[in-house]
C-alpha cells in the first residue's frame, strides 16, 4: 500500500501528502506549485510536518465518530487515521482539493478535469427516501464504483446534484452541486430552524446560499446550494475553499475557542488577507451580530470559510450552518467565541461589543450602527419569515430574537 497521496487542486498536481513514521502526516508542495492549499500552508521548499499541516487536512474529514467508524468498516481502515480516510474518500472534498494514491496515476487522469460535464442518475422518490433514511448507517454513501465523497462536519449529510427540481447522484466523479441534510434526531424542527435563520439573514442583506425545504413521501430534508461549486454552460467547476479552523491550522476537535479554537482576533486576521479586507470585515461584522441576535451559540471557526480563486484572490464565503441553538434546552448556553470577554450569551451587553471592537481595531461607531439596525429590524423579519410556511418552532426563535435585541438596545 502506498504511503503517499498526490494532492490536486482541480486537475493540477500541487504536492504530496505522506504518512510519517509516527502515524502522522507530512505535506510538501511540488517545485512548480503556484497556488496555496491554505493560509496556514504558504508555499515553501521544506515539507510541513504533522503539527504544521494536520489542521488543514483533518478539517476536510467528517467529525462524527460514528461516520468515521462506518467509513473504517467499509474500507477496512483505522477510523482515527486521517491519511487512510483521505485515501479512501478524498476524491471529492470541500473546495477543489482531491487526493489520489501516488502509485495509481491513471486513476487521477481518468477522473480529474478543470470542469466537468454533469453526469448523474436521478433518484426516484422511493430511492431518495431510502437514501436519506440510510444516511446514519451509510454516511457519504453513493452507489457508484470509485465515487468517494468527503464532507466535513459533525451532522449527518450528503452531497448530491440538484437539477430540474430533481435529486440526483453524481457519476464518474462529477462534482456535486448541493448539500442535503436530514433532520437532526433529538432536536425539534432543525430543518425549519435553519431555514428560518438563513432566510432571515438574507432579508437583512447577509449573503447566504440558495436553500429550500424538500419533502419526499413523508420525509423532509434541507437542501443547500454549494458555494464552492459553479455551473457555467452545463459544466461544473470546483472552487477551492477552507474554513477558519483550517486557515489557522486547528483540527476540528478543537473548533471551540474554549478548547483552543479560533477566536474573533484570528477571524479578523484571516479577513485582512482577503482581496477586499474592509468589505470582508464589514460582512463578517454583520454576520457576527446576526449570530448573536438569532441565538446561534454554535458559530465556531468551522462555520466560517474563505474562497480561494484561480487567480489567487481570496474572499469571504457566504453564511451557512446557522441554527437558533438557544431554543433547545439540551444545547449549551455558552457561545463558541467570546464577545468582550464572555462566553455566556445573557451576560453580553453593548459595552462588550465595544470592548471587542477596541481589541481588534474595529470602528465601534460603524459596529454600533449594525447592531442598532439589526436589533430594530430583525424581530419583524423573523416574524415575516415564520409566517411564510408551516412550522412550530418559529415562535420560539422569535422570542429569542426579541429578548436578545431588547438587551442590546438598552445600551443605546
Amino acid at each position: 500500500m502506498s504511503n503517499s497521496l498526490d494532492v490536486f487542486l482541480n486537475d493540477k498536481l500541487i504536492g504530496k501528502l505522506s504518512k510519517d513514521n509516527n502515524g502522522g502526516i507530512t505535506f510538501q508542495y511540488l517545485k512548480n506549485a503556484n497556488r496555496i492549499l491554505s493560509l496556514s500552508l504558504p508555499i515553501q521548499d521544506e515539507p510541513f510536518e504533522n503539527k504544521a499541516c494536520r489542521g488543514f487536512f483533518n478539517g476536510l474529514l467528517p467529525e462524527s465518530e460514528h461516520t468515521r467508524i462506518a467509513i473504517g468498516k467499509k474500507y477496512g481502515i483505522n477510523p482515527k487515521n486521517d491519511f487512510s480516510i483521505l485515501k479512501a474518500i478524498g476524491y471529492d472534498c470541500a473546495g477543489a482539493v482531491s487526493f489520489f494514491d501516488s502509485d495509481d496515476g491513471e486513476l487521477s487522469k481518468k477522473y480529474l478535469k478543470d470542469s466537468y460535464e454533469l453526469d448523474y442518475k436521478v433518484l426516484s422518490d422511493d430511492e431518495l427516501e431510502k437514501y436519506i433514511i440510510e444516511l446514519p448507517k451509510k454516511p457519504l454513501y453513493t452507489p457508484y464504483k470509485d465515487m468517494r465523497l468527503s464532507l466535513a462536519g459533525a451532522q449527518d449529510k450528503t452531497s448530491v446534484i440538484f437539477i430540474d427540481n430533481k435529486i440526483a447522484i453524481p457519476k464518474n466523479n462529477t462534482p456535486t452541486t448541493h448539500i442535503l441534510k436530514p433532520m437532526i434526531y433529538g432536536l425539534d424542527e432543525t430543518i425549519e430552524n435553519e431555514y428560518i435563520c438563513l432566510k432571515s439573514a438574507q432579508k437583512l442583506g447577509i449573503k447566504v446560499p440558495n436553500i429550500e425545504i424538500g419533502q419526499v413521501n413523508n420525509l423532509k430534508y434541507f437542501l443547500i446550494e454549494r458555494y464552492d461549486r459553479e455551473i457555467i454552460d452545463n459544466k461544473i467547476k470546483r472552487i477551492h475553499q477552507e474554513d477558519f479552523c483550517q486557515a489557522s491550522n486547528i483540527i476540528s476537535a478543537y473548533k471551540y475557542q474554549a478548547e483552543g479554537g479560533v477566536d474573533f482576533r484570528q477571524c479578523f486576521e484571516i479577513l485582512r488577507k482577503t482581496i477586499f479586507p474592509a468589505k470582508a470585515i464589514n460582512q463578517f461584522l454583520e454576520l457576527m451580530v446576526f449570530n448573536y441576535l438569532i441565538g446561534n451559540n454554535d458559530a465556531h471557526g468551522k462555520n466560517f470559510s474563505i474562497l480561494h480563486y484561480d487567480n489567487g484572490n481570496i474572499s469571504l464565503a457566504c453564511a451557512y450552518d446557522i441554527l437558533c441553538s438557544q431554543v433547545y434546552p439540551q444545547m449549551t448556553k455558552k457561545m463558541a467565541m467570546k464577545i468582550g470577554g464572555y462566553y455566556e450569551h445573557d451576560k453580553i451587553l453593548l459595552r462588550h461589543f465595544e470592548r471587542l471592537a477596541e481589541e481588534n481595531n474595529i470602528n465601534f461607531t460603524f459596529l454600533k450602527k449594525i447592531i442598532k439596525n439589526q436589533c430594530e429590524k430583525l424581530p419583524d423579519i423573523v416574524d415575516e419569515v415564520i409566517n411564510q410556511f408551516p412550522n412550530n418552532i418559529g415562535k420560539d426563535i422569535l422570542a429569542v430574537v426579541e429578548k436578545n435585541s431588547k438587551r442590546l438596545l438598552r445600551g443605546f
